[in-house]
């Protein structure tokens, strides 16, 4: 062997290695943007998505983020293996389209943590839907940056957790 490399690496969801939580829960901004949408707008969107994740199609192991208009017409989405890379991706891509995420609302196939509820709150989008359960972190910092939350969405179903007065049809 003629060069050999040893090396110690770690990699974690951000909470690792924190002395304390208060460093990374830090009070969040206000979101100002607001918008109200029609319960099947968010229907329209999940029956849209999977014409937009040709990875997830041909591999079934990724995860989708979508920006979407208040009437569910997804007009941008991002795929990458990790939940949180996909959201960074869909809020790079706005920015270079100078597509404001104030006008509409973010839709993941992922697990709602808080930190996709912060990278949403910081993007000034007003709600942010998801296809699984949140975290309590993650509702309670929603609740607190005044974020429309909807999990466990579904064609026919979701639950709002907070924001439920942005919401048309329930």
């Amino acid at each position: 062997m003629a060069r050999a490399r040893v090396r110690v690496t770690e990699s974690s969801c951000g909470l690792c290695g924190i002395d304390n939580i208060e460093q990374v829960l830090r009070p969040l901004p206000p979101v100002t943007a607001r918008i109200s949408v029609e319960r099947s707008a968010i229907s329209r969107a999940l029956a849209a998505l999977p014409e937009h994740q040709p990875l997830s199609q041909s591999t079934g192991a990724v995860h989708a983020a979508a920006f979407c208009t208040s009437a569910g017409e997804i007009v941008l989405a991002r795929e990458d293996v990790g939940r949180h890379n996909a959201l960074d991706k869909l809020i790079g891509a706005l920015a270079q389209k100078s597509i404001t995420p104030a006008t509409g609302f973010f839709l993941l196939t992922a697990r709602c943590s808080y930190e996709l509820v912060e990278k949403t709150v910081r993007a000034n989008c007003p709600m942010l839907v998801t296809i699984s359960a949140p975290t309590t972190t993650a509702a309670e910092r929603a609740t607190k940056a005044g974020l429309t939350l909807i999990t466990l969405a579904r064609p026919d179903a979701a639950l709002v957790v907070t924001g439920q007065e942005n919401i048309a049809g329930l």
